[in-house]
């Protein structure tokens, strides 16, 4: 996988730090550079690539508009922080492209993929206000509903030169995965897969997008990609309690960042399954069934599927330092006993306000079994919840320092598509401005006055998303949009928080800018 800037614009939050992977989404533009001419978007062409022994390997190109950028980069620096800098023509066109492989399965319609930027496409009716672990609905047991943007822009390359349009059926937060569908009547031509056997010491095959430049070409404003093929060897199958693959640990010494996603197949061109991580020297693979599955989940739903969230932090027992129980309560002759037996996750932190909360789990207790199965490393017990599945009630039987014996606890799992990291320390809640906004269904970014000047506007907050069935929808305001002010009073970066009086209003005008022209707006609220 690799991106492409197709367009400019960039952002630099004022009172948080934007994580350093983001910038290769965007170029940045002086501000001082008010007027220039128009640069022509880059081009995406791809070229016949290596694949013809694995028909069902596909590149996939998304393109995302600046508004999607600009919200995925919104979710990683927080509520805080303001728009520097943004190049006003990218914010409704082109301004990036993914492009990755894809699987095509045997019904040579729905495609299963690593997009990378498939959250932009896809947004909860009910905005997370604080880390997405820590949501009050993500915590609750209740069905998720979704409020779906335009159509993802989503190409799909066939291996013998096809184009073809696809739309996002949804996201598989468990694995990652994005699941795909051909528009129209058209198909895939696919080999009929069965399913592959592998065994560590064989070789594979990688297929990922690759950079390539065709011979006589000098233009630059063409981005030339092929259909690489990487050789690799397995070095390690890890099953589930049945025998069945959950991953596939290969070695190669071409692995990069760019086989990420890439479709891996064996030596006869079967699927045996997606990258999902490197290291080093060595690649993680999720195997060809928990592909299947994850297609399984998003298809039966017909939309995105969270991870089932139980909102803890821990560690295995088995690479647990004794000083971890200790510090917990535990007594030297427990952890004794604990360290010797290997079985278990010790939890460190409990998240407020998540099932594992609501359940009274606490830091110290150990989590011996997930209804009647021992939890032995976190990779089991990550995938025994998502088994039980979101919304689901599981059996814990768990051990504390101050208990005579086991006993156990019913928890009723939530949802989030935040990643699952047992390791992973507890999230800083950032405080939640402009609270009003978001219930009128509303997701913004403060603007800087010198980048309200490049839009129309005299100041403001620019309109990420609107929620499909909000008062702002009925309103007719629309994504990439400037709010300048709410019942005359002027929004600025900073917090607001709406008063008493405000939230009893039934009524209230906006002044929005749209292509540099000023308009008002009446929007009405039923609460």
């Amino acid at each position: 996988m690799f991106s492409v800037c197709v367009g400019v614009f960039a952002q630099e939050p004022a009172a948080t730090t934007v994580p350093q992977a983001a910038p290769q989404t965007a170029t940045t533009e002086a501000t001082s550079q008010r007027r220039r001419v128009p640069t022509p978007p880059a081009r995406v062409t791809v070229i016949r690539g290596d694949s013809q022994d694995a028909p069902q390997v596909v590149t996939i190109i998304h393109r995302l508009s600046g508004v999607k950028m600009l919200r995925l980069l919104r979710r990683q620096a927080g509520e805080g922080g303001v728009i520097e800098t943004i190049d006003p023509k990218t914010l409704m066109s082109d301004a990036h492209a993914s492009i990755i492989a894809g699987w095509a399965m045997d019904d040579g319609k729905t495609i299963a993929a690593r997009l990378p930027q498939a959250a932009a496409e896809i947004e909860t009716t009910e905005f997370e206000r604080f880390f997405p672990e820590v949501n009050a609905r993500a915590a609750t047991a209740g069905a998720f509903t979704f409020a779906r943007r335009p159509e993802p822009d989503l190409t799909v390359i066939t291996a013998d030169g096809r184009k073809l349009r696809a739309r996002l059926i949804g996201l598989d937060a468990q694995t990652g995965l994005s699941i795909l569908q051909l528009t129209g009547l058209v198909t895939i031509s696919t080999r009929k897969e069965s399913p592959a056997t592998i065994s560590a010491g064989e070789g594979i095959q990688i297929f990922a997008p690759e950079l390539a430049t065709p011979e006589r070409e000098a233009t630059t404003r063409i981005t030339y990609v092929k259909l690489g093929k990487l050789n690799a060897t397995v070095a390690e199958v890890v099953r589930n309690e049945n025998g069945a693959p959950q991953k596939l640990k290969v070695r190669s010494g071409k692995l990069s960042p760019g086989v990420i996603g890439g479709v891996a197949c064996d030596q006869v061109g079967a699927t045996i399954g997606i990258v999902e991580s490197i290291e080093d020297n060595k690649a993680t693979i999720a195997s060809a069934d928990v592909i299947r599955a994850a297609t399984r989940r998003v298809l039966d739903r017909q939309g995105s599927v969270p991870r089932p969230l139980l909102g803890v932090s821990g560690e295995p027992v088995e690479l647990a330092a004794q000083a971890a129980f200790l510090a917990r309560g535990w007594r030297d002759d427990q952890v004794k006993d604990l360290l010797d037996g290997q079985v278990g996750i010790l939890l460190t932190s409990i998240m407020p306000q998540t099932p594992a909360a609501l359940a009274k789990l606490r830091p110290g207790d150990v989590i011996m079994r997930v209804n009647q199965t021992e939890v032995k490393n976190a990779e089991q017990f990550s995938r025994l919840l998502g088994e039980a599945g979101t919304g689901e009630r599981v059996e814990f039987t768990v051990k504390r320092p101050d208990a005579a014996a086991p006993f156990s606890v019913p928890v009723t799992l939530g949802g989030s598509f935040a990643p699952f990291e047992m390791n992973s320390e507890m999230p800083r809640i950032p405080p939640a401005p402009f609270m009003g906004l978001q219930t009128f269904g509303l997701q913004t970014w403060a603007l800087t006055p010198q980048v309200a000047l490049q839009m129309g506007a005299q100041n403001g907050l620019l309109v990420l998303m609107v929620q499909t069935d909000g008062a702002a929808s009925k309103a007719g305001i629309r994504e990439g949009d400037v709010i300048e002010s709410i019942d005359g009073r002027a929004l600025r970066g900073g917090a607001w928080i709406p008063s008493p009086a405000f939230r009893q209003q039934k009524k209230h005008t906006l002044t929005i800018v749209r292509n540099r022209e000023k308009k008002q707006v009446v929007l009405e609220t039923n609460d």
